[in-house]
């Protein structure tokens, strides 16, 4: 079974834009052969306390997801989520390398 990836986002487009291209580029022949991803996306995300922030990191915790990538770049926020997950982080947005790390094969 194919890992499950979360993702949290403070912009949509950027957020959605990388969404796109792991989709677009990832080698399917039926929908259950993609990536699975859990999704959120908050633009007020970067106004959150840390209370609310890790709220949202336990909720996707709890939908199993095993890689979670951040699409915004607060050093703060990120290293306060480092602080408290074992989730592993992806540290890239290079769509190529988030396919091939979730086992996926690029078209």
């Amino acid at each position: 079974m194919k890992p499950t990836l979360g993702i949290l986002g403070n912009d949509f487009i950027l957020s959605t834009s990388i969404v796109d291209k792991i989709i677009l580029n990832t080698k399917a022949n039926i929908d259950q052969e993609h990536i699975k991803m859990n999704i959120v996306i908050n633009n007020k995300l970067l106004n959150k306390s840390n209370l609310e922030i890790k709220d949202i990191i336990t909720k996707l915790e709890q939908s199993n997801i095993n890689y979670l990538l951040l699409t915004f770049n607060d050093k703060n926020i990120i290293n306060y989520i480092k602080s408290f997950t074992n989730i592993p982080i992806i540290e890239t947005l290079d769509y190529k390398e988030i396919i091939n790390l979730l086992g996926g094969e690029v078209k």
